[in-house]
C-alpha cells in the first residue's frame, strides 16, 4: 500500500482546481478536467511516465515530500505560454521553457495554498523543465502517483503528483 496522501485523503481536487484556475486565468486556454488515475509504480509498466514534448517538474519537501509533473504537447505549451505573455510562439524556445516552469510553479503554489487550509504543509523547490518528443521520466517502483488528465481546445495534457508525509 502506498503512502501517497492523495490516495488516503481526497486532496486531489486541490490540484485539479489549481490547474484549472491557473491555466484558465493566466493562459486563456479553456481547461476541463477529464479523469484521475492511480499509477502504481510496483507495476513494471507504470514506473515510467511517458510524456509529451515538454514537462515542468517541481519537488516538494518539508512536512510532505514528493513531486509534481505537468506535461504538455508543443501545441499546448506554445499556446499556453503565448497566452500568458501575450506573444505568439511557433515552437518551444527559451521563453516557452521558462513559461512552463512558471506554470508548474503557479499550479503547485495554488495547490499548496489550498492544502495548507487543510493542515497539509510543504515547501516548493525550484521548477525545472524536461524536453524532447515522447520523453520519459522514471519514478522509483515504490511510488504510487496520481495522474489527472485535462482537455483543452488544443488537445490533452496531464498533471502527475506524488505527495507523502515526511517520516
Amino acid at each position: 500500500m502506498s503512502d501517497n496522501i492523495l490516495e488516503k485523503d481526497d486532496l486531489v481536487q486541490d490540484f485539479v482546481d489549481s490547474t484549472r484556475d491557473v491555466l484558465n486565468t493566466m493562459t486563456g486556454l479553456d481547461v476541463m478536467f477529464r479523469k484521475k488515475e492511480v499509477l502504481d509504480g510496483n507495476d513494471s509498466n507504470l514506473d515510467i511516465t511517458a510524456c509529451q514534448d515538454i514537462t515542468g517538474v517541481l519537488g516538494f519537501s518539508g512536512g510532505r515530500k514528493g513531486s509534481i509533473l505537468v506535461t504538455f504537447s508543443e501545441k499546448i505549451a506554445v499556446s499556453a505560454v503565448g497566452g500568458m505573455l501575450g506573444v505568439e510562439f511557433d515552437e518551444i524556445d527559451a521563453d516557452v521553457r521558462d513559461g512552463i516552469g512558471e506554470l508548474v510553479n503557479m499550479i503547485a503554489g495554488g495547490a499548496k495554498t489550498r492544502l495548507q487550509d487543510k493542515g497539509v504543509d510543504f515547501e516548493l523547490s525550484i521548477p525545472n523543465t524536461v524536453m524532447g518528443h515522447n520523453h520519459k521520466i522514471t519514478a522509483p517502483a515504490s511510488i504510487t502517483r496520481t495522474r489527472m488528465t485535462f482537455q483543452t481546445q488544443h488537445g490533452s495534457f496531464f498533471v502527475e503528483v506524488y505527495l507523502k508525509k515526511t517520516e
